[in-house]
């Protein structure tokens, strides 16, 4: 952690103290700019992904340089959110622990009450290029690509935990449920990034596909379903370690964006 911390902290003092140095006004030629951003997307969900979820949200943060040349490092972080898990509770659970009619049943003996919600993170860096098209010569079209790491799994929501949490699902044991999986991620943007003079109207929209190479995160799957041919009931089991999984998203982002250079002073003029 200290040797990914310290380069980025030094990173943001170096171009705070470029940008606070220079002169140039943003209205009239390019100037480096080191930006704070606050992000929210909306994401639809492709090939494995669309198995196990519906559409889902993110949120973050990131830090952009845009240097005076208009090549955009970025670095950001995103957690990912939804309530749109595909399938029934007993394809969830197994049958294992259900009833007929995908219940469980909790520690008090009557049926518990629970929601199941997809989330996951995403973090990644990415080099870009800002291509000016608008108000000025630091807006514009951009594009960027970037590598990073994608994680997404099922999480149970119990109402009531303290009194009838099923004891199948509490504890370490939810983590055989969860299907948790992740791996290398590439990530694809293009949009459109407006810097303005007057520090408020600082934002981007933009177009996004993140493709992931994931694999299981869990050694054990603790579901249990009844084979058609024997009629048995048999696990799950251990998890293929080899086994890979394609994820894809694939939306729109919206991101707000707070920069660090100075406003620079009106001009006046006297006859």
């Amino acid at each position: 952690m200290r040797k990914v911390l310290l380069p980025l902290l030094l990173l943001i003092g170096i171009s705070l103290q470029v940008s606070a140095q220079r002169s140039k006004d943003i209205m009239k030629e390019p100037i480096p700019v080191a930006m704070f951003q606050v992000t929210y997307g909306f994401q639809i969900p492709g090939l494995d992904t669309r198995t196990d979820f519906g559409v889902s949200h993110t949120i973050g943060g990131s830090f952009c340089y845009k240097t005076e040349s208009n090549w955009l490092l970025t670095a950001n972080g995103n957690y990912l959110f939804g309530r749109n898990v595909k399938g029934d509770r007993i394809s969830i659970f197994g049958e294992g622990i259900t009833t007929e009619h995908g219940e469980i049943i909790g520690g008090e003996g009557s049926v518990a009450q629970f929601s199941i919600n997809q989330r996951g993170f995403h973090f990644q860096a990415e080099l870009g290029k800002l291509f000016p098209v608008g108000p000025n010569p630091n807006s514009g079209i951009f594009v960027q690509a970037g590598l990073g790491y994608l994680m997404n799994r099922i999480r149970i929501d119990f109402q009531h935990e303290m009194y009838n949490t099923p004891y199948m699902v509490n504890g370490d044991y939810k983590y055989g449920y969860d299907r948790m999986r992740g791996g290398p991620a590439f990530h694809l943007e293009t949009g459109y990034l407006l810097l303005s003079d007057n520090r408020v109207t600082n934002l981007a929209i933009s177009l996004e596909a993140t493709y992931a190479r994931a694999r299981h995160l869990r050694d054990y799957d603790f579901r249990v379903f009844t084979d058609p041919e024997t009629g048995e009931m048999l696990p799950v089991g251990r998890t293929d370690p080899a086994q890979r999984f394609n994820f894809l998203y694939y939306g729109i982002r919206l991101t707000w964006i707070i920069p660090t250079y100075q406003r620079q002073p009106e001009e006046f003029y006297y006859n």
